[in-house]
């Protein structure tokens, strides 16, 4: 029988099956990484999740050693192993890491553990088990440098040793919270050099590069509206128009044009209206990407039709929102025209796709978003209204959250805002709507509310909000929070600033369990402040294609004018009729268009919507994308302590007491901040209801991939754990992406 000593393995393109098998259990996956076998645990592995790469043939262990270079070891109730075994494993000579202690165990009958010292992965680099053939001892010793030896037990042999299993192993025999990882190298081999850097760094490009091409290409479908309802139904905002508002298809002809050569020259040859204003970007859903998800790999199910119950539904609610929209969230349960929305939505539109407590729309699910955490508590995110508590500070200057200032260095970022005034809303006049779809720009001439500053108060504030923001600036704003915010008593500033931090990380991030060092660069703030913009731009890209090349919806503006041209009899089109009979007959139709003068969607912005289509929404593919990011660094469970609502007139910040105020997290509270901000966009009037729910989606599986490659790049291995928008958990870790 061969010797142990003469069995080698360096990992460098895999190991030999014919030497070694491989038992991997799903909660200690095992990978091969620049040349070293990864075993990676994730957190919550359960008891007795155990990983192994075993000689698949018994050697020799007179007058030979086994010996391993060990790069990492799991830490906690979590091991790594070296061991010589038998057959039947009933009898094992070891060195493991047990509860970050070196140990030497011996197993005859009785498990024998002998702790040696904390463990030091310099001091202990390299493991052997030797025996001395003339002295007739088995030797347990550790190196530096596989070079000078300590012996840390020595005895004759406990069991029989010619006949033993080289195992490598990492898993736990307790229920483990905190991810570990355990890295082997060559086995019964001398030191080798480090892999060279710039190949190390270009085999993980490569590898990450392999991630991005295996994603599926999703097939791409439009609801077929183009073929069917030719110049009608879709988008053409910019583009040359007739005197009531159809496009004329040479122009629109241009565009698709366009789009099918992809030719920079065509994209300049689109003949836009006499207004001129430009296009916005139609480009940029051609752009490839160097992480991440290819744009145009992801996909969004075809948008609602015009002829569609759903599509009266959305444009149902987008009535009610502009009726509402001065309307104070805090008075919502009281206020009659909210109580006439909530009973619309549910009694006249039978495909309307919104929140519902016990069947119906009431006032508090009304105009909110359907994914978890967002009819919990206030209409508003808590992080689109606190501040961070600095006890440097003096009172109503950032030492309380209720100050609503953010600490950011020095500085301190307000959260409230400019508004606009109330009542007053655009595009509402046939002539003046109809320069806006030829590209007349009525940008800047909102009418602004001098008087002062105030927290989001309204739907028509959260439009301005998300009005001429960066969509990341409030997700950099909520990471802020989460990242500074102390400790405490956050009503009166006790905590101490860049020392405590109230909102804990991920799960699975590694600097959890490390007692000696704190993230940064990698884990920490930086790092989760540059993904929050990485997400954004490359969540755009995703959806500028599926707006301009794939379904170029119409704005609801846009079928804001159809239907005032059906209704004052200028000209039929297949519009669905629950919308129709609500403005004539039904609940709209006191307001429109008695309080108006038309049956067109009352615009916030005088502009109305942007010069790109409306599905998918930019803005909420973004928050999508942010939120994702945020998610995946920080511990979801954590609660909001003290959550607060905006007074009627946005000048203060109350206590928020209701039944649900304990019900409130981190991560119920990004996924309203997600909903709000995608939704003040359609409370503007510009964006449809399915724009926010399909959006979000595609921009979490975008950032999602972003993850799975950033997975790849850490030395401290961990990785991170989400909740997605259905509900469901999702780990990343290792450039995979499994369920919890």
């Amino acid at each position: 029988m061969a010797q142990i000593h003469t069995l080698t393995e360096d990992f460098t393109g895999g190991f030999d099956p014919g030497l070694w098998s491989l038992y991997v259990h799903p909660n200690v996956p095992a990978t091969l990484i620049d040349g070293r076998i990864r075993m990676a645990q994730t957190s919550w592995a359960p008891a007795g999740a155990y990983s192994w790469l075993s000689s698949t043939a018994g050697y020799d262990l007179t007058g030979s050693h086994a010996m391993v270079e060990v790069f990492s070891t799991a830490t906690g109730f979590a091991r790594t192993e070296l061991m010589v075994r038998t057959g039947d494993w009933a009898q094992r000579l070891q060195i493991l890491v047990l509860d970050g202690k070196l140990t030497v165990r011996i197993i005859n009958g009785v498990e024998q553990n002998f702790p040696v010292a904390p463990f030091d992965p310099t001091l202990h680099r390299f493991w052997r088990i030797r025996h001395d053939a003339g002295a007739d001892l088995v030797f347990w010793e550790t190196s530096p440098d596989a070079e000078a030896w300590t012996a840390h037990r020595v005895e004759a042999p406990p069991i029989t040793i010619t006949d033993l299993y080289l195992t490598l192993g990492a898993g736990t025999s307790d229920p483990q919270a905190a991810p570990a990882q355990s890295m082997f190298d060559n086995v019964n081999l001398e030191p080798q050099p480090a892999p060279d850097r710039r190949q190390r760094a270009f085999d993980v490009r490569v590898q990450a590069a392999q991630i991005a091409r295996d994603r599926p290409h999703l097939a791409q479908a439009d609801n077929n509206e183009e073929t069917d309802y030719p110049y009608v139904a879709n988008f053409s905002k910019g583009l040359q128009h007739d005197g009531l508002g159809e496009v004329d298809p040479a122009s629109y002809q241009s565009l698709l044009d366009a789009l099918a050569t992809g030719t920079p020259a065509d994209f300049e040859a689109i003949i836009l209206g006499p207004g001129g204003k430009k296009l916005t970007n139609p480009q940029a859903g051609l752009a490839l990407t160097l992480e991440g998800p290819e744009p145009q790999a992801l996909s969004m199910p075809p948008a609602p039709r015009i002829d569609s119950p759903q599509s009266s539904a959305e444009m149902g609610e987008l009535y009610w929102m502009a009726l509402a929209r001065d309307v104070p969230f805090i008075e919502y349960s009281w206020n009659g025209v909210v109580q006439q929305a909530a009973q619309s939505l549910s009694t006249e539109f039978s495909d309307f796709r919104g929140p519902r407590a016990g069947g119906a729309v009431t006032t508090q699910t009304v105009f909110r978003g359907v994914y978890p955490g967002e009819t919990v508590g206030p209409y508003l995110s808590q992080f689109l209204l606190k501040g961070t508590s600095d006890p440097r500070l003096p009172a109503g200057q950032g030492r309380s959250t209720t100050d609503g200032l953010i600490t950011y260095g020095d500085l301190k970022i307000d959260q409230r805002q400019v508004t606009t005034v109330p009542g007053i809303d655009y595009l509402v006049d046939f002539p003046w709507w109809l320069m806006a779809q030829d590209g007349a720009d009525f940008r800047g001439q909102d009418a602004v509310d001098t008087s002062r500053r105030r927290f989001v108060r309204s739907l028509r504030d959260l439009g301005e909000r998300v009005h001429i923001d960066n969509v990341a600036d409030l997700f950099f704003n909520a990471a802020l929070i989460l990242l500074h915010e102390v400790p405490g008593d956050q009503l009166n500033g006790s905590g101490v600033i860049g020392r405590d931090q109230e909102f804990p990380f991920d799960l699975m991030n590694p600097y959890r369990s490390y007692l000696k060092q704190a993230p940064f660069a990698t884990y920490g703030p930086p790092h989760v402040l540059s993904l929050v913009w990485e997400a954004m731009v490359r969540a755009l890209r995703a959806v500028w294609y599926q707006k301009w090349f794939v379904h170029r919806r119409l704005r609801p503006e846009e079928l804001g004018g159809r239907i005032d041209n059906q209704l004052n009899g200028r000209r039929a089109y297949p519009i669905d009729g629950e919308i129709l009979t609500s403005l004539q007959y039904g609940m709209l139709s006191p307001y429109f268009p008695a309080q108006w003068g038309s049956f067109l969607l009352p615009q916030q912005f005088p502009e109305g919507a942007p010069t790109h289509p409306a599905y998918g929404a930019g803005h909420a593919t973004g928050a999508g994308a942010c939120a994702t990011i945020l998610k995946a660094f920080f511990d979801e469970a954590t609660s909001i302590e003290n959550p607060v609502v905006p007074t009627s007139d946005g000048t203060a910040l109350l206590p928020y007491t209701e039944w649900d105020a304990g019900q409130m997290t981190v991560g119920s509270e990004l996924n309203k901040l997600a909903g709000n901000i995608a939704i003040g966009r359609n409370a503007a009037g510009v964006h449809w209801r399915s724009d926010y729910d399909q959006s979000l989606l595609l921009g979490e599986r975008l950032a999602i991939g972003i993850l799975q490659e950033q997975s790849l790049l850490f030395n401290e291995g961990g990785g991170f754990m989400l909740t997605r928008f259905d509900g469901t958990c999702v780990k990343i870790w290792d450039g995979v992406v499994t369920p919890c």
